[in-house]
């Protein structure tokens, strides 16, 4: 079988934020941004980590980096670590993010207020909830009500496998949206078809599903 150890270079959580080290934020925001996505039970298993599992990554790297075995990665993820190192060289960055990653793990997760939401997150946290509208606006709905109760009933009967990771991010959405004006902004910005209204539709017509036909 063949080993493909520059993947950790290529994707995951720690090649995204030094993609993201070179972007218009400051490091230590997306940092923060990544320990809010990071959960044991995300949905989605790229983002089952912890901070501190991170740290002992970046750790290891560090001490393990060689331009040799850096040289077998591909070319854009050299070209994204160099980018993000900077003149310090790839493993005093990986060695800087670590410690920023246990930092924050110290800390409760940031306020929307001090650290605002981003693009990046709200992909990551809710991408099930970036098109609602698909259905309700292709000329066969006149709603988003209508057209989910014509999503589940096309799934149906193994429709919880789709309904229950919206329904999960359609909840954490809507209270943070009444819990942070901040978080509330951004997320009516970045995703403007998941209204406050239409959530509580999503919620209310799936929990009423789920309890009746999978209860």
């Amino acid at each position: 079988m063949a080993l493909h150890p520059e993947g950790v270079f290529t994707g995951g959580p720690l090649a995204h934020l030094a993609g993201l080290a070179a972007g218009p934020d400051p490091l230590e925001w997306e940092v923060l941004r990544l320990k809010r996505v990071l959960r044991l039970n995300h949905w989605d298993a790229a983002w089952r980590e912890t901070p501190q599992k991170l740290a002992s990554q970046l750790d290891h790297l560090s001490t393990v980096f060689t331009e040799e075995f850096f040289a077998t990665c591909p070319e854009p993820a050299r070209r994204t670590w160099r980018t993000a190192a900077g003149p310090k060289g790839v493993p005093a960055f990986m060695t800087d993010l670590a410690t920023l990653l246990r930092l924050a793990d110290r800390e409760g997760d940031a306020r929307y207020e001090d650290v605002p939401l981003s693009a990046w997150e709200v992909r990551a946290r809710f991408p099930l909830l970036l098109a609602l509208d698909g259905w309700a606006y292709d000329g066969e709905h006149t709603s988003y009500e209508e057209s989910l109760h014509a999503f589940i009933e096309a799934e149906h009967p193994f429709c919880f496998h789709e309904l229950i990771p919206r329904l999960t991010q359609a909840l954490e959405a809507r209270t943070l949206c009444a819990e942070s004006p901040a978080f509330a902004a951004s997320f009516a910005e970045l995703a403007p078809t998941a209204t406050p209204e239409t959530l509580d539709v999503l919620a209310r017509l799936t929990f009423t599903h789920l309890t009746e036909h999978h209860g």
